[in-house]
């Protein structure tokens, strides 16, 4: 016989919990009845029954839904709440490094990431510092994005070559 995995009855309980609260207006708290509480309800059910199956695969999802859920619930209640796509480069650095913590493997996708994250994030400060070189700074801020692409592009040739 076929085991039964946790996801599937975690997610009816977390759903069913989420609108329950909802037609029987229950108040527990500010915002339990928009959408991204649901965001972090649902990462919530992957991260549990990943947790109690032992199944590493759960923890990527589960960190990127219940990011998005709270950055998106934070997002215009705390003025100093990063409100740029940094943000979630950050969330999914985080999934990818508690994943690799997990599996003992993958550290350095996560790492890059994070990196990447970090450059977007301090980008307009550091090109404040910068002023010297203004002209530069400007190419580089217009084209900074073409980079990504070309590294990109010269990984996955690389790769397909092995």
């Amino acid at each position: 016989m076929k085991k039964i995995t946790l996801l599937p009855t975690m997610l009816l309980l977390g759903i069913g919990i989420f609108y329950s609260i909802q037609k029987l207006n229950i108040h527990l708290f500010e915002g339990q009845n928009n959408w991204p509480f649901l965001l972090i309800l649902l990462g919530l059910t992957f991260l549990i029954s990943g947790h109690f199956e032992q199944d590493a695969s759960a923890i990527l999802p589960g960190i990127i839904l219940a990011g998005l859920g709270i950055h998106f619930h934070f997002a215009g209640k705390i003025a100093s709440w990063p409100d740029h796509p940094a943000a979630f480069l950050f969330i999914l650095s985080l999934g990818m490094i508690l994943t690799a913590t997990k599996t003992k493997t993958g550290y350095q996708q996560g790492i890059i990431i994070l990196a990447i994250g970090l450059f977007l994030h301090f980008f307009h400060k550091i090109i404040q510092s910068l002023t010297i070189i203004e002209n530069g700074v400007n190419f580089i801020e217009t084209y900074w994005p073409l980079l990504f692409i070309v590294i990109g592009a010269l990984l996955l040739v690389l790769r397909r070559r092995r």
